[in-house]
């Protein structure tokens, strides 16, 4: 399996493990997570929890999936202000020592899953804060994003369909899998790609799901890649609102090592898109238009 080289984002933390030899203090390997508030002309639209990392492309693809920008070209001015004692151009640099493979080993990338802070419906974000008074929590930085009027589009072409076969679909999970050692490292990435049947062409990670796609769809947007004849991998599974975010793009297959739920495929059969589960070794779950796998 090749070598990625680690993310700036990881950090070294010592922490007590307990395994069968014993108890030990060891370290572990951590993904940064910083907040970022999304100005659009003056108006906050969004409170982004992020690794501090393509931070352009975040932005891009969550103004355009959240409906705010419709082409990358309305874009005049995209500025990133990192939060207190973060500069991304200072950054310690990535520690020799995080090797691309992780020591928590070949886990199940179906078995990913973001963890994030449970709250309670019984109290107001207010007496939540409240009750954590030594917290101290970091400043948040912002990316402030002006716009133009957006230009005159060209008639919407019909979208080219995308066949592949069922090798393709299994070379394409596992070159996928390759590429997710920030997951292998952590436990905590989630990864999202474009590819045609050939090969992947672009891939992102993030702590949280929504952000990998959104970076995946704000690339597609930055480097003008159309969607005809597109693909998306996904690291997870597919809930109905990672698919609403997906079917914007104007991709059409979808593909993924966990299930979908029964909205989104719903969904995806009311948009004539081809949701694949479960692809494994040895095994496609095709839940709707499975005449694009041949």
């Amino acid at each position: 399996m090749p070598v990625f080289p680690p993310s700036p984002a990881c950090v070294l933390r010592v922490i007590t493990r307990i395994n069968h030899t014993g108890r030990h203090e060891v370290e572990d390997v951590l993904l940064r997570e910083e907040a970022y508030d999304l100005i659009c002309d003056g108006q906050t639209v969004a409170r982004m929890h992020c690794m501090p990392t393509s931070l352009e492309e975040l932005a891009v693809g969550r103004l355009f999936t959240l409906g705010l920008l419709r082409d990358a070209r309305q874009i005049s001015s995209l500025t990133i202000r990192h939060p207190a004692g973060q500069d991304a151009d200072r950054m310690p640099p990535p520690d020799p020592r995080l090797a691309a493979e992780s020591a928590h080993g070949q886990d199940s990338l179906a078995d990913a899953s973001t963890a994030s802070a449970a709250e309670s419906p019984f109290s107001p974000a207010s007496q939540r804060a409240a009750a954590l008074p030594s917290l101290k929590l970091r400043s948040a930085g912002s990316i402030r994003v002006s716009l133009a009027p957006p230009p005159a589009l060209d008639d919407a072409a019909k979208l080219a369909d995308v066949r592949l076969d069922a090798a393709q679909v299994h070379s394409l999970q596992a070159a996928f899998e390759e590429r997710c050692a920030l997951f292998r490292q952590t436990g905590a990435a989630h990864s999202c790609a474009l590819a045609t049947p050939e090969g992947i062409l672009l891939f992102y990670e993030d702590i949280a799901r929504h952000n990998a796609l959104d970076k995946l769809i704000g690339a597609m947007q930055l480097q003008n890649v159309p969607p005809e004849g597109k693909l998306m991998i996904f690291s997870g599974r597919l809930a109905v609102d990672m698919l609403e975010k997906a079917a914007v793009s104007g991709v059409r297959l979808l593909m993924a090592p966990g299930a979908p739920s029964l909205a989104s495929v719903e969904l995806a059969e009311a948009m004539r898109i081809s949701l694949l589960g479960f692809v494994r070794k040895d095994n496609i779950n095709i839940y709707t238009c499975p005449h694009r796998i041949v």
